[in-house]
Parts: structure tokens; C-alpha cells; sequence
């Protein structure tokens, strides 16, 4: 018989990722990354995202809605706790039709998505009203900018 989850201090530490949210930065990944500057062709990302518990509080759902110069890029993120490990993770759903899976490790207000070929760290600041979210991604072996951005809280 499997245990049935119980909530805990870690389910309520990703209440930070909750309510609406307003971004801007700018992407990398769709670039030309050659040469001494991988940032030097980066594109303007304005986005907006909001995170809200599904019914029972085990997962939050964040929904985003990104412009990229003029491209559209959308994701769905579901983050959890796996019971089993009780280690953070993250499914992402895209509208190009990728899906990708994440651990996330916390240390204070630092939380780190790790996946196969990209990362993530995302940093809260003013009193968890403002993300600081720098995404990477490796090309061979080497790990290169993918986008930065800096979120702000608006509810």
C-alpha cells in the first residue's frame, strides 16, 4: 500500500513562485553564439507568468506567456515534491511541443533547476516580490547563456 502525501514545510516554500508576475530580459539561445560575446545577438523577452497551487496544494501550476523579438513562447511548469526522495522537481510543457524535467535544489533564496541540457538559477529579492532568472544551456560541453531576466511581483 502506497502512503498517502502529506504536505509539508517544502510544498510551502514554493509558495514564493505564487501570484502574477511581469518579466523582462533578454534571450540568447536562438542566437548566434559563436565567438568571444555569446550574449553579443541577444533579443528583447517580455513576459508575464502567474503560479497558483492546484486543488489539494501538492503542485504548483505556472502558467507563461513569453514574446521574444517576435516570436511567441509559452510554458506550463508543474513543480512538486517527489515522495519518495523528497527532492523538489519541475515538468515544463512548451508550444513548440517540448517537455523537459527538472531537479531543483533550494539553498536560502537561491533555487537551481537542473535538466539534461539546460539550468536555471533563480534568485528572490525585496522580500520575495522580485526573481532574478538566469537560464543556461550546453552546446557539446560547453554550458552558454540562454536568457536572463528579472521578474517582478504585480499582485
Amino acid at each position: 500500500m502506497i502512503d498517502t502525501p502529506t504536505r509539508n514545510a517544502q510544498h510551502e516554500a514554493l509558495d514564493v513562485f505564487l501570484g502574477k508576475w511581469t518579466a523582462r530580459g533578454m534571450s540568447y539561445g536562438g542566437t548566434d553564439q559563436s565567438g568571444h560575446d555569446p550574449k553579443a545577438n541577444g533579443e528583447p523577452w517580455i513576459s508575464t507568468h502567474e503560479g497558483a497551487w492546484h486543488t489539494g496544494s501538492f503542485f504548483l501550476v505556472q502558467d507563461e506567456r513569453a514574446d521574444i523579438a517576435a516570436s511567441r513562447f509559452d510554458t506550463l511548469n508543474i513543480f512538486g515534491v517527489d515522495t519518495e526522495t523528497d527532492q523538489y522537481f519541475l515538468r515544463s510543457f512548451e508550444n513548440h511541443g517540448f517537455y523537459r524535467n527538472y531537479q531543483i535544489a533550494r539553498v536560502g533564496d537561491v533555487w537551481t533547476l537542473t535538466g539534461d541540457a539546460e539550468r536555471a538559477t533563480t534568485t528572490f529579492a525585496d522580500n520575495n516580490r522580485t526573481q532574478n532568472i538566469v537560464w543556461e544551456w550546453k552546446r557539446g560541453n560547453v554550458w552558454l547563456p540562454l536568457c536572463d531576466r528579472i521578474a517582478v511581483r504585480v499582485d
